[in-house]
């Protein structure tokens, strides 16, 4: 009788299991569900700021230097889905850095990696002190202090422990995705006028002052910028279905779809406008305007507005917590994590919003965006490299996807980005090797007594 009983129990067991394993597998995302994570990480407001500046070096050539940004992105992306194989918890290139090289370059990689989405929240709030003024003209020259106001304010909420809701997220998801779809599908039917029209002739407009290299390297370094993000996209590597197939195709689907579309509105922009781009406060709102009439700039500029407001709203919250975080793990002093009644971090939230306003005060919206993809790289390259220290470590975790052709595509990112960085203005070189510099004086100073011990 004992037999007859335990036999189905067991059998119970394994259909609770089975069970278990199918709803956890149904919970991961699909191959078209980590394709539109990817496209969400990716597209920002960006694209509607640089246009003039993409321009300006090479014409209707900066498509070229478009192309050639999606490839690089392409590769480091995939650098970055394999390393993230080898870990169960977060701590993205900071962590890959400290396991390949040890706790110094991880140092200075966290260190970096908080301090540039610093960085970049300074120029999302720039921006959208930029894309407010062109929306209502009424308020020009009054960039730096919107700005300052808009972080004010942020911090302000974000200390009082108030989070974004879903709505919010789906609603700034749809916003920022409506211009961008709506200007590439209409600005199909205007690329063929706009070559008949000569707006793309020359194709190469270069610069007097600069080579072609060189121009070709700055203006894919100002690209680069409406490409951030894409380093989340390996993030939902051990979320998917059938990681090792569908990684690379979500990678290669998102940042393929994304990079049409940026293709798109910067030819639509080209089209509609030719040189007059560089005469134009605003390109893609006057180009839209061309095509379907004065409700052109209104739907671009809310559209664009209320998505940087959301990416505002969104560094806000996660900065301070970065901070945090690195604190927590004792790399930082512990005040820097101290939250106070609705557990914020009000420390780092004083310090985030502090450091952010002084960058406000120091540059454009321009400045800002190139400093932050200089800083950026501080990121990449380690993870890049991390790729070929990892493989010859022995690893705990074996990654779902692997990197076909051996250190190949590691050391051409490396390469393509170190020239892209090189085109950079030198004041933002310097910053961030006296970035490199004071972080590892920090390393030294938090690090004393356990340098010592090993001694």
């Amino acid at each position: 009788m004992q037999k007859d009983v335990e036999i189905p129990e067991v059998s119970d067991v394994k259909d609770i299991d089975s069970a278990e394993l199918a709803e956890n597998e149904n919970a991961k995302f699909s191959l078209g569900g980590a394709t539109l994570y990817g496209i969400n990480a990716v597209i920002g407001s960006g694209i509607f700021l640089l246009p003039r500046t993409i321009y300006q070096d090479l014409g209707p050539a900066s498509l070229v230097a478009m192309l050639l940004d999606a490839v690089l992105v392409l590769m480091l992306a995939v650098c970055f889905a394999e390393v993230a194989g080898y870990f169960n918890k977060n701590g993205g290139a900071f962590q890959y850095s400290k396991t390949a090289f040890g706790d110094f370059i991880g140092f200075n990689v966290g260190v970096l990696g908080w301090f540039v989405t610093i960085i970049a929240w300074a120029a999302m709030a720039a921006g959208f002190a930029k894309l407010l003024i062109q929306t209502f003209p009424a308020l020009e020259g009054q960039n730096t202090l919107i700005s300052i106001c808009l972080v004010i304010f942020l911090s302000i909420i974000n200390s009082m422990g108030i989070k974004t809701s879903k709505i919010f997220t789906i609603v700034i998801t749809i916003a920022k995705l409506i211009p961008i779809i709506a200007f590439t599908l209409i600005a199909i039917f205007f690329i063929k006028s706009g070559i008949n029209g000569g707006n793309f002739t020359p194709f190469l407009q270069l610069n007097p002052d600069l080579t072609l290299s060189k121009a070709m390297a700055s203006t894919s370094l100002t690209v680069f910028y409406a490409f951030i993000g894409f380093e989340a996209l390996p993030v939902v590597a051990g979320e998917m279905r059938n990681a090792k197939k569908n990684v690379p195709k979500a990678i290669i689907g998102s940042i393929s779809i994304v990079s049409l579309l940026y293709f798109m509105i910067i030819a639509g922009t080209i089209a509609m406008l030719g040189t007059g781009i560089l005469q134009s406060n605003a390109p893609v709102q006057d180009a839209f305007v061309k095509m379907i009439g004065p409700a052109g700039k209104w739907i671009i500029s809310i559209g664009a507005l209320i998505s940087i407001a959301g990416l505002n709203m969104g560094d806000s919250l996660m900065i301070p917590r970065y901070g945090a975080s690195i604190a927590d793990e004792g790399l930082l002093p512990k005040v820097i994590a101290k939250k106070n009644k609705k557990n914020a971090p009000i420390i780092a939230i004083i310090f985030s919003g502090l450091l952010t306003i002084a960058f406000l005060l120091s540059g454009s919206f321009e400045q800002l965006a190139e400093l932050s993809v200089v800083f950026r790289f501080f990121q990449y390259i380690p993870t890049a490299l991390a790729v070929i220290w990892l493989r010859k470590k022995d690893m705990e975790n074996v990654p779902a996807f692997k990197l076909p052709f051996g250190p190949v595509i590691p050391i051409i990112s490396i390469i393509v980005s170190i020239w892209m960085v090189a085109a950079a203005n030198p004041i933002n070189l310097v910053a961030g090797v006296i970035g490199v510099i004071v972080a590892s004086i920090l390393y030294v100073i938090l690090n004393k007594n356990k340098m010592k011990q090993a001694n």
